[in-house]
């Protein structure tokens, strides 16, 4: 992902036998990293957090670099995807489908993956403590940990409360499933509400991808049915293309809508959960009952970076050349726990930020200056089984100090219905090649 100059050596580069090579030689080891033995000397890159940012940066410094011990910390020995997750409410996927472990990491790359909790950083002694008791060493420390979820920043809410009859399901797994069955067997008639966050947060079109597949299940189940949207913002992305699908499918801005969005400016903004009479408080006073009430919660750096302060407030502050810490030397932070805006938080993002990490700790252990980068995201998302969308954004580094420049592309509305369906399938397997990207 970086762009610089290398000093040129005596026949093949490295960079040129790669090419001649080509990618199927990085994926099964042929230059070394999946069978050479590491020396004790060799440095260790540690990394906190499996999942895609971790993983991600693991491989990736794994095909640029046969020599470095790399170790990923890590709770879960299986990972669930959060890309493509609103599938399963529907029940167009299961979570087995989204479902990837560590082993090609642990046997063709040469990973070490502790199933452990990181705690605590001692930044002079460069050491990671681990809640078994182990302490790791490092060289380099990348730090993937995923958003903390402010369950408490609703007045009522919980983690325990999102566990159980009110699942936020913003972290794929059991959460997902308990959404989705509480919506088939609601009673007929009934409204399930969703209540998207502030910015910044985990996959900005997620919750109105949610209300589409949502409604498509009412639309079969439970045709009387509502969705009440009671959003913390005034706006949301994509908006040019969900809107007028739900005119169209749904109804949308007609008195049988299926679908009601509110915004934060007309008293959309959810401030409290009254679990007791299953319902939410808006910040204008306004009570709101749901026979399903899916809250989504504000977000902010995920936890260990918290703890260990990485954050300044909310988010970690990192230097965009290379994702370093500013607060730490040669710790390194990258994912939804990053301070990166005009970047949105998303996977595919997270897995870039790992490469330009990795790409800049190569360099550094060469002794090549590092580059300068230029960063890519790339969106997909859903209205329905026939209408897909994307978004496409690239950055561009401005300078010491400086955010990132961006220049963004939307897709406009489309209006063939081919076209549509050929998007929704061009989402669909994006999805699944970017699983195997990361994880294979």
């Amino acid at each position: 992902m970086n762009n610089q100059n290398h000093n040129k050596k005596d026949g093949l580069s490295r960079r040129q036998m790669l090419k001649l090579l080509g990618a199927s030689a990085l994926t099964y080891g042929l230059l070394g990293a999946s069978t050479k033995a590491f020396s004790n000397t060799a440095p260790h890159i540690v990394i906190v957090g499996g999942g895609i940012g971790g993983a991600a940066a693991a491989k990736y410094l794994r095909l640029l670099n046969a020599e470095v011990k790399i170790t990923v910390i890590e709770p879960n020995s299986q990972y669930i995807f959060c890309p493509g997750s609103n599938e399963v409410i529907p029940g167009w996927v299961t979570l087995e489908d989204l479902m990837v472990t560590y082993t090609t990491l642990k046997t063709r790359y040469k990973v070490n993956v502790i199933h452990d909790k990181a705690t605590t950083i001692d930044y002079d002694k460069k050491q990671v403590k681990l809640e078994k008791g182990d302490v790791l060493s490092y060289h380099k420390l990348i730090v993937s940990p995923g958003p903390t979820h402010g369950y408490h920043a609703i007045e009522g809410f919980s983690k325990e409360l999102a566990d159980g009859d009110f699942p936020a399901a913003y972290d794929a797994g059991r959460q997902t499933m308990n959404l989705r069955n509480q919506i088939l067997a609601m009673k007929k008639g009934g409204t399930v509400i969703i209540a998207p966050p502030e910015n910044d947060y985990r996959c900005p079109p997620a919750p109105y991808e949610r209300a589409s597949f949502v409604a498509a299940m009412l639309k079969e189940n439970n045709p009387t049915g509502k969705i009440l949207i009671l959003d913390a913002k005034d706006e949301f992305v994509l908006s040019n293309n969900y809107i007028p699908y739900w005119e169209k499918t749904f109804g949308y801005g007609t008195d049988n809508s299926m679908i009601e969005w509110v915004q934060k400016k007309k008293g959309g903004e959810v401030v409290k959960l009254d679990a007791s009479n299953h319902a939410v408080v808006t910040a204008d006073g306004q009570t709101h009952k749901g026979d399903v009430i899916n809250i989504i919660p504000p977000e902010a750096a995920g936890q260990f970076a918290l703890k260990n302060d990485l954050a300044d407030d909310r988010w970690c502050p990192v230097e965009f050349q290379d994702f370093s810490s500013t607060r730490h030397k040669d710790v390194y932070v990258i994912g939804d726990s990053v301070d990166g805006s005009p970047m949105p938080k998303t996977g595919y993002i997270a897995s870039n930020q790992a490469r330009v990490v990795v790409q800049a700790i190569n360099d550094e252990l060469h002794g090549r200056e590092v580059g300068t980068p230029f960063i890519v995201n790339d969106c997909v998302a859903m209205a329905g089984h026939d209408y897909g969308m994307a978004l496409s954004t690239t950055f561009r580094y401005a300078g010491k100090g400086e955010r990132l420049k961006d220049l963004y592309y939307v897709q406009g509305l489309e209006t063939n219905p081919a076209k549509q369906l050929i998007r929704q399938q061009v989402a669909e397997n994006w999805q699944r090649t970017f699983r195997k990207d990361i994880f294979e």
